[in-house]
């Protein structure tokens, strides 16, 4: 362990320093994240979703998710999943 000797000017500028370096790696990351575009499998939309494989085939069939395929394999895209998973929570409570 290194014992560091500072003034109290230099220790305030480390301390609000630090969290905001954090921050910004943080939503640089998040950022990062949002651009690179991802496609979810019937199977991980479910687990995603926490709804069954069969639900989610009728999302796709009623148009709530869209979805395209590739060979056999059908994919949703996750601004799909994203923008279905704030209509289903709003729908839920739509009386």
């Amino acid at each position: 362990m290194k014992l560091v000797i500072t003034t109290p000017e230099m220790l305030e500028d480390i301390v609000r320093s630090s969290p905001d370096s954090a921050i910004q790696e943080f939503y640089s990351k998040k950022e990062l994240a949002k651009t690179k575009k991802k496609h979810y499998t019937i199977k991980e939309t479910a687990l995603e979703l926490k709804v069954s494989t069969l639900t989610v085939r009728n999302y796709i069939d009623r148009g709530i998710l869209k979805a395209f395929k590739i060979g056999n394999r059908i994919l949703i895209t996750n601004e799909s999943l994203e923008k279905a998973m704030n209509e289903v929570k709003s729908s839920r409570y739509k009386r």
